[in-house]
């Protein structure tokens, strides 16, 4: 795929560097962007690789 076909996607997610609070609360922010992050990356692979196995 050259770059001029090259698709580009983007997924606002929060910032937790952004996150306030006590230290339990801000890891508690880092946490909820993992699990985010790792929902939005397995349904894109699902979308765009399901059957091209």
């Amino acid at each position: 795929m050259s770059p001029a076909t090259a698709r580009k996607l983007h997924h606002d997610f929060p910032d937790p560097a952004k996150a306030t609070g006590t230290e339990e609360q801000i890891l508690t922010q880092f946490r909820l962007v993992r699990d985010q992050v790792k929902a939005y990356a397995r349904n894109f692979v699902r979308q765009e690789f399901a059957g091209s196995a």
